[in-house]
C-alpha cells in the first residue's frame, strides 16, 4: 500500500465567487446520488448559508448539475500528528483537501509552535483541526521519548529539554500534580486532553525502571480523577492505550473516545465485557490498526501474523458489539487513507461500513458538538462528489469531481506527481 505523497502547492478557491461578491442565496446540487449510510439514491442537496436546508430544488436561484455523481459526506482522519507547525503546513493542508479530508484530530502537538499557524485552520477553505496540546503522562512515560529525540533532530525549534514539559507533554504523577498543573493545562486552551496508558497492568512494575523510558503511562489510579476534572471544564479525554486492561481503565473511567485500539508490541485481547460497556457508552475507538504495517519487517513472519491475528479479532469483537469505530492512521507520512486501505485487506467491513467510519462516524466523534457527517437538512454544507459508486469499487473514494465545504466549492490543484 503505498503511502500517498504530500501535495507539494494547492490553490484553494470558492467557485465562481469574487472579492467582494455576495454567495447565492441558494443552491440547489441536482441530478445526484446521494449516501444515506447504507445505500445510495437518487436526489439533490439544497444549500442556504453554509447548511443544508429542507427546500425543493425549484426555490433555488442557483443549480448545480451532479451528472449522476455520488454524494458521501467528507471524509476525517481521526488521530495524526502532521499539523500543528509551520513545516509543511500549506502542503499538508492542501494534501487532506485534495484526498476529500476535511476533518483532523491532532492528538499532540507543542501550543507554542501551532499559535502561529492556527489561523490556518477551521475555515471554509481549508482543513477543520481539533488539537490536545501535550498529553498528559508519567515521569519516564510516552511520549517523552520520542519528543526528545525529535527535538534532537532539530523538529521543536526554539525549545531545549527544560522547555518541553507542558509544551510537548505534562507529567502528572500524582493527584497533587494534577491540582498543581491543571490551571496551566487549560490555560492553553486544549480542545481536548489526550492521556496515556501503556501496560497500565504493569504500571508498578515499570514506574521506575529506566529500561521501560517511554514505555509507560499514567498510574491508572489517576485516570477518573482526570476524567472528572476535564469533565468538569468542558472538555472530552481521549486514551492512547496499549492492552487490553489499558482498554478497561479507559472504559471504566469514563473517557469520551479510545485512541488506539492496542496491540502493537504484544497479542491483546480485549475483554467482552469491557468491549459490551464501551459500546453502551458510545465510546469510539480510533482504528490507527495499519500501525502494525511499521512493525512488519522487523517482526518474524509468525509474530507478525499473531499481532494481525489478535487486532482481527478486536475489531470483530467491537464490530460486533457494536462500538463505534472510527478512522485514523497516526501515521505522519500519510493521511486515513492508508489506513483504510489497511482496513480494506482486513476484509471484515463492507464498502459501506467504511464509508461511515470514514466519513460520517469520524466527524461526529471529532466535533460532536456540530451537525456533521449526514446530508440531511440542518446539517452543515459540506460534501464530496464521486465519479463512480463507491459501495461497487472503493477505489471510487479516489475519484473526486466536486468538495464543498460549508456551502463553498473547493478547487484544489493536484499534487505534483498527479500531473505526470
Amino acid at each position: 500500500m503505498p503511502i500517498r505523497k504530500v501535495a507539494v502547492a494547492a490553490l484553494l478557491a470558492a467557485c465562481a465567487i469574487g472579492p467582494g461578491e455576495q454567495r447565492a442565496e441558494r443552491t440547489a446540487y441536482v441530478n445526484g446520488q446521494i449516501f444515506d449510510g447504507e445505500r445510495f439514491a437518487p436526489g439533490a442537496i439544497v444549500v442556504e448559508g453554509g447548511r443544508i436546508i429542507d427546500a425543493a430544488a425549484s426555490t433555488t436561484a442557483q443549480r448545480v448539475d451532479l451528472g449522476g455523481g455520488y454524494v458521501i459526506p467528507p471524509f476525517c482522519e481521526a488521530h495524526n500528528h502532521n499539523l500543528g507547525d509551520e513545516n509543511q503546513n500549506t502542503e499538508t493542508i492542501a494534501q487532506y483537501l485534495y484526498e476529500g479530508i476535511f476533518y483532523v484530530g491532532i492528538l499532540s502537538n507543542l501550543p507554542a509552535l501551532t499559535d502561529p499557524v492556527r489561523h490556518t485552520y477551521n475555515t471554509p477553505a481549508s482543513v477543520d483541526v481539533t488539537f490536545a496540546n501535550g498529553p498528559l503522562t508519567a515521569t519516564g512515560g510516552h511520549p517523552i521519548r520520542i519528543r526528545e529525540l525529535f527535538l534532537d533532530r532539530g523538529f521543536y525549534p526554539g525549545f531545549t529539554r527544560e522547555t518541553l514539559p507542558g509544551q510537548g507533554y505534562v507529567v502528572i504523577d500524582n493527584e497533587a500534580d494534577l491540582e498543581r498543573q491543571w490551571p496551566a493545562i487549560t490555560a492553553l486552551r486544549p480542545d481536548i486532553i489526550k492521556i496515556i496508558l501503556i501496560s497500565s497492568e504493569e504500571f508498578a512494575r515499570r514506574r521506575d525502571d529506566r529500561e521501560f523510558f517511554g514505555a509507560k503511562g499514567l498510574d491508572p489510579a489517576l485516570v477518573p480523577s482526570i476524567v472528572e476534572r476535564a469533565h468538569g471544564a468542558g472538555l472530552r479525554v481521549f486514551a492512547h492505550i496499549d492492552t487490553a486492561h489499558d482498554f478497561h481503565v479507559a472504559v471504566d473511567a469514563g473517557v469520551d473516545v479510545i485512541a488506539h485500539m492496542g496491540g502493537f508490541n504484544a497479542p491483546t485481547h480485549l475483554d467482552p465485557e469491557d468491549v459490551r460497556i464501551a459500546a453502551e457508552r458510545h465510546i469510539p475507538v480510533i482504528t490507527t490498526a495499519a500501525l502494525l504495517e511499521r512493525r512488519r519487517e522487523r517482526l518474524s513472519v509468525d509474530a507478525f501474523a499473531a499481532l494481525q491475528a489478535a487486532q482481527i479479532e478486536n475489531l470483530r469483537l467491537m464490530q460486533g458489539a457494536g462500538v463505534t469505530l472510527v478512522v485514523g492512521s497516526d501515521e505522519p507520512r500519510a493521511t486515513s487513507s492508508f489506513e483504510t486501505d489497511y482496513l480494506r485487506t482486513l476484509n471484515l467491513f463492507s464498502n459501506a461500513e467504511l464509508l461511515r467510519m470514514w466519513s460520517m462516524d469520524c466527524s461526529a466523534a471529532l466535533f460532536p458538538e456540530r451537525r456533521l457527517g449526514h446530508l440531511l437538512p440542518g446539517y452543515e454544507a459540506s460534501f464530496l462528489v464521486l465519479g463512480a459508486d463507491p459501495l461497487a469499487d472503493f477505489e471510487a473514494t479516489e475519484n473526486i469531481t466536486l468538495r464543498v465545504k460549508q456551502g463553498r466549492a473547493l478547487e484544489v490543484t493536484p499534487p505534483r506527481d498527479e500531473h505526470h
